[in-house]
């Protein structure tokens, strides 16, 4: 037997040893591939040690121990990184924590009878037996926490890592518990492990290239015959199994057990595969589809599901994503991204499934190939050559080049194309006919709608909230009215009644200067829109009045002026009201020992303002969908949720933009550009001239 033990663990070591090395030509220097490929080489010298110990005899058991302890402490370090990405609960940190802690003890508890130093008890193999086992239900746990936390979209990702560490941990379970409850290890289970092990290294390559961040018309149900056929599939694979492992186990010899042991593991393992394959499901649906039914499509579940799936009341999942995977469910496509027209005639992105498309991608809604969409309701296959044979009918290049790019599905509505959604290479290739091609369309259609009905419902609620604001307004002009007009009669009087003159005189300075400030407001507010009236404004005169406005808050901003001083036209105190904001935005965001720094500067003809921070950030999502929608907020009670929705359009109303860089965890940079005029002297000269000649 002890031949064999060596056969199965050098088996595991070459595998182990292969993994590694293919993991450390493709590592591109991320944490968490240099954990993972720590986890594999101690995988690797533990497979060797282990058939090294089978041929030497007489090697200490907390040799052998140590090594077991080790692995685990590779493969649970590793898994303990993965949860770095998303929010864990304390319970489960803790856990982590302990675990940690457990085999850093039990790997000192198996080297300190080589140091000769006194441990107070004598070293009992039971100890480092329980470890493990320990070990090995926490590896389970933590596998269990990985795959629930993580995006179902992105489960695809981890699943063979799941599956490949789940194998192992529970083969040590069974393995230790035994060992545990009867003081001896099963050999023949021992034997089968390295085999078994093994057998996941492969699973673990394909986690690690998904991660790189790391014709008979019968009535009955198609979902009926899938899953039955399914079920039979699998049943007669368990009874061949069985049989297979019963002859194995018979004719087998010293190799009978071991080889029994492994080939139910095979067997078992190889069903989980096929259970959690998209690919392999694709493949036996269409099977199925090509041999028992006339139409590939049963138009009745189709619609249901489209329906299903756009209808979903699921918060964490948002209408455009729902609408990408409900067209890529028909072509069973595993990843897509959709592109809607935004105000400037551009197609941009607005959801991405699955699909890595770069950032800032922009297509002119003006080019041949989206009016032909439009007009014919064309399904663009990007493998094949542009319709009618014409060059200028292909569809662009950046599409072209998303991963796996297949099909683009035009979103037409009332002889308009909203947008379009790009569905990736489905599962199990084939070429699409008639029967594919009309469903998308009608499909397209409907999620088109879906989509308009949205945008509409959501404009229509903006326009009631504003209506509401409206209301308020009024309200707050009677009220600030009757203000003004107090102010005007403290003004009258107190110039009679003045005792100290000092005091009384910085009274009235600071009463009048209040009295024009309301009343301007006033006019602004009678006016609707609040158009204030430009003219040319030194910048950097606006930037120090709201620096000087911000600079009681905490962190208090510094400034910094690259080129010379640039000159604009605005409305100085609104623009300064639109700094202000910005500012005090960003020292919320920096909190009290942040940074908070604002650059003056120019590019070309624009003059460009930057405030940045070093705060929390904000994703790609919140910007584009949440940070200038109005009356959305983060704070609560403590704003109304229309300060950057403002300070948007009146940049805008300037000729000028509002640009966001942020990212998560790094801060954010506002950057504001306005067209440069020339300063007033320089307008006075320029007319002077001109009378002149």
């Amino acid at each position: 037997m002890h031949v064999i033990v060596i056969a199965s663990y050098l088996t595991a070591t070459a595998a182990f040893f292969a993994a590694t090395a293919l993991l450390a030509i493709s590592w591109r220097g991320q944490r968490t591939g240099a954990l993972l490929l720590l986890a594999t080489t101690t995988t690797t010298l533990w497979g060797a040690f282990l058939a090294y110990t089978q041929w030497q005899h007489d090697l200490p058991i907390n040799w052998l121990l140590l090594v077991e302890v080790l692995r685990y402490g590779a493969w649970l370090v590793f898994l303990a990184a993965l949860f770095g990405a998303w929010p864990v609960s304390g319970l489960l940190r803790g856990l982590r924590a302990a675990a940690q802690v457990l085999w850093i003890l039990l790997a000192l508890y198996c080297v300190w009878p080589v140091t000769g130093l006194p441990l107070g008890i004598p070293f009992s193999v039971g100890v480092p037996l329980v470890g493990i086992l320990l070990l090995a239900l926490v590896g389970v746990v933590f596998l269990e926490q990985l795959f629930r936390n993580v995006d179902p979209e992105q489960r695809w990702a981890l699943k063979f890592l799941v599956i490949a560490l789940g194998v192992l941990f529970v083969y040590d379970i069974f393995l230790y518990s035994y060992a545990v409850l009867y003081q001896q290890i099963d050999i023949n289970m021992w034997a089968a492990r390295g085999f078994v092990d093994a057998l996941l290294v492969p699973l673990l390559i394909v986690a690690a290239a998904r991660n790189r961040e790391w014709s008979l018309n019968v009535s009955v149900s198609r979902g009926a015959v899938f899953y039955t056929t399914s079920l039979l599939v699998i049943a007669f694979y368990i009874i061949a199994t069985a049989i297979g492992g019963y002859y194995v186990r018979i004719y087998g010899g010293d190799w009978g057990r071991v080889a029994e042991i492994t080939l139910v593991c095979f067997a078992f393992l190889a069903m989980l595969l096929f259970a959690s394959s998209g690919r392999a499901r694709s493949r036996l649906r269409v099977f199925l589809h090509k041999n028992f039914f006339s139409f590939r499509h049963d138009y009745r579940e189709e619609w249901l599901r489209l329906t299903a799936t756009l209808s979903a009341s699921d918060s964490d999942t948002e209408l455009p994503l729902r609408a990408v995977r409900a067209l890529a469910q028909i072509m069973d496509s595993p990843a897509g991204a959709l592109f809607m027209r935004d105000e400037v005639d551009a197609f941009v992105l607005d959801a991405s499934w699955n699909m890595p498309v770069p950032s800032g991608l922009k297509l002119s809604a003006n080019q041949p190939v989206f009016e032909f969409m439009r007009a014919q309701r064309w399904i663009h296959d990007l493998g094949e050559a542009p319709p009618q044979g014409d060059e200028h009918l292909r569809a662009p290049a950046e599409l072209a080049g998303l991963p796996h790019a297949w099909l683009l599905v035009p979103l037409v509505l009332e002889d308009r194309l909203l947008g379009f959604v790009v569905l990736a290479q489905a599962r199990t290739r084939r070429a699409i006919d008639w029967e594919d091609i009309d469903l998308l369309r009608t499909a397209g259609s409907q999620v088109a709608g879906t989509l308009a009905q949205s945008a509409n419902a959501r404009r229509l609620a903006e326009a009631r909230q504003f209506e509401g604001f409206n209301r308020l307004t009024a309200f707050l002009m009677h009220d600030l009215k009757n203000v003004a007009a107090q102010q005007s009669l403290l003004l009258q009087n107190a110039g009679r009644h003045k005792q100290n003159p000092a005091f009384v005189d910085d009274m009235l300075a600071t009463v009048e200067n209040s009295v024009q400030r309301i009343t301007r407001l006033l006019e602004q507010l009678r006016g609707g829109a609040a158009v204030a009236a430009r003219g040319r404004v030194r910048l950097a005169a606006v930037v120090e009045r709201a620096l000087a406005e911000c600079a009681a808050q905490l962190p208090r901003p510094e400034c910094e002026s690259r080129g010379e001083e640039s000159w604009v036209r605005a409305d100085a105190e609104q623009l300064a009201t639109v700094l202000g904001h910005l500012i005090r935005n960003a020292q919320d965001a920096a909190t009290v020992h942040g940074h908070v720094t604002v650059r003056m500067g120019r590019a070309g003809e624009s003059a460009v303002i930057e405030i940045e921070d070093d705060g929390a950030g904000m994703d790609a999502d919140f910007v584009r969908n949440r940070l200038f929608q109005p009356f959305f907020t983060t704070k609560a009670s403590k704003g109304m949720g229309i300060g950057a929705y403002q300070a948007r359009e009146y940049v805008r109303s300037l000729g000028g933009t509002l640009d966001v860089d942020s990212t998560p965890g790094r801060g954010s940079v506002f950057a504001i550009r306005l067209p440069r005029v020339e300063s007033a002297d320089a307008a006075a000269v320029g007319t002077a001239v001109r009378a002149a000649s």
